[in-house]
This record gives structure tokens, C-alpha cells and sequence, in this order.
């Protein structure tokens, strides 16, 4: 299961430049936070919190949805092949 929060942080830290910003997620995948999805101008930018999510740090995402499925497969055991 994916979880997506609502992270709230100080305003008066971040230069807002006077606009409506929406809100940071953090991105949980079962009982593991993966990482926090930061608006910017194009989507939502995720920064890993959790080192097997480290591949997608930094990576923007059109959507906070598209972020937490990314982090959703990349959570996921490695299958075991038959030889």
C-alpha cells in the first residue's frame, strides 16, 4: 500500500515570492517512508528519504500520483528467476 501526507513547513523559511504553494507530500510504500514530492513549475520533485529509493531522488514527476507509483515499483522485492 501507497500512502501520500500532506507535509506543512514553515512559509517564512521558503521564498514563496508572494504565491499560493501547494503543499509538500511524503510518500510512504507499506510501513517505509520513501521520500517527500516537492512542488515546482512542471510537477513535483521527490527526494528520497529511504536508501533502496535513492535511484529517483531528484527526478521530477508530472504528478504526486506518478511519484509514489515509482516509488511503489521501486519498493518492491527483486522476483527470483528459475535458472
Amino acid at each position: 500500500m501507497t500512502r501520500v501526507q500532506t507535509a506543512y513547513f514553515d512559509d517564512d523559511a521558503l521564498d514563496l515570492s508572494g504565491a499560493e504553494a501547494a503543499p509538500a507530500r511524503v510518500i510512504e510504500v507499506g510501513e517505509i517512508t520513501a521520500g517527500i514530492a516537492v512542488p515546482e513549475r512542471g510537477g513535483v520533485r521527490f527526494f528520497s528519504s529511504e536508501r533502496r529509493f535513492d535511484g529517483l531522488d531528484g527526478t521530477l514527476f508530472r504528478t504526486v500520483e506518478q511519484a509514489a507509483r515509482a516509488a511503489r515499483e521501486k519498493g518492491r522485492p527483486p522476483r527470483l528467476r528459475a535458472v
